[in-house]
Order: C-alpha cells, then sequence, then structure tokens
C-alpha cells in the first residue's frame, strides 16, 4: 500500500521504544522492549543502537542493564526521532530531478506542501514527554 507519509518501521520502533523507555523507572532491554512490542529483538536491537550512537539513550550490560534516556522527553519531538532514522524529511513535489515543471501550475496544486506543514507542525509540536502510556495487562 502507498502512503502520502510513509513513517517506516524503524521510525516507529524508535518512537515506541523511546516512549517505554522515557516510561521506564529502571532501564529497559531490548529483550523487554521485543516483548511489550511483539517486534523483532533483532530490529529493535539495531534501532537503539542507532538512538545511542546519536546521543539520545545510553546502554548498560548486566543483568540490571537496559537503555537509559539521555535527554530531556520533554524536548525531544517525534518529529526529530524520525529525522535522526530516516534523516532529513522533506515532501517531494515532484518526480523530476531538475525542479522544472513543463505546466504552469503544479497538477497536484499546493495540497501536498500544505499537508507535509501540517504533519511537520504537529510532530515537531509533539514531544515524547507528552506520550502518556500505559501498558496492557
Amino acid at each position: 500500500m502507498s502512503k502520502l507519509f510513509n513513517i517506516s518501521e524503524a521510525s516507529n520502533i524508535a518512537v515506541h521504544s523511546l516512549a517505554l523507555i522515557a516510561g521506564s523507572e529502571e532501564p529497559m532491554n531490548a529483550t523487554r522492549i521485543a516483548d511489550v512490542l511483539q517486534l523483532s529483538r533483532n530490529h529493535i536491537a539495531k534501532v537503539l543502537q542507532v538512538l545511542a550512537r546519536q546521543g539520545i539513550i545510553t546502554s548498560r550490560r548486566g543483568p540490571k542493564g537496559g537503555f537509559n534516556l539521555l535527554v530531556d522527553a520533554d524536548e525531544l519531538s517525534l518529529f526529530e526521532i524520525y529525522e535522526i532514522i530516516d534523516g532529513k524529511i522533506e515532501a517531494e513535489h515532484c518526480r523530476r530531478e531538475d525542479g522544472v515543471c513543463p505546466f504552469e501550475e503544479c497538477v497536484f496544486g499546493d495540497a501536498r506542501q500544505r499537508l507535509f506543514e501540517e504533519f511537520k507542525s504537529y510532530y515537531s509540536g509533539r514531544m515524547l514527554g507528552d506520550l502518556k502510556l500505559s501498558l496492557k495487562s
């Protein structure tokens, strides 16, 4: 299925994992995160490595080890998380590499740009700390 705004599986994992880590009073390890999210531990571990390399989380090995946030959850936006994982996100208006449209007016109008700006604004204003999550029993 094609999507106008594609939130990658890796970004989805990053946001969910960070929400769990931010909401936990103790470090959370990749196995626990995988169990809660019902996703591949290996994929989660790869995403967590990226977040650790970017200075968002820190990890500690051992029986009481796991991941902790290094940043303030109230200052990390969901849009920033998406860009950490997927790179700079921009609206793609035209498939032409030279950016020169053969038409006097874009066939898509400005709807794609407006939707992208709304998407960016919403997720830039939504902070990790805003996610109040409680796990299902």
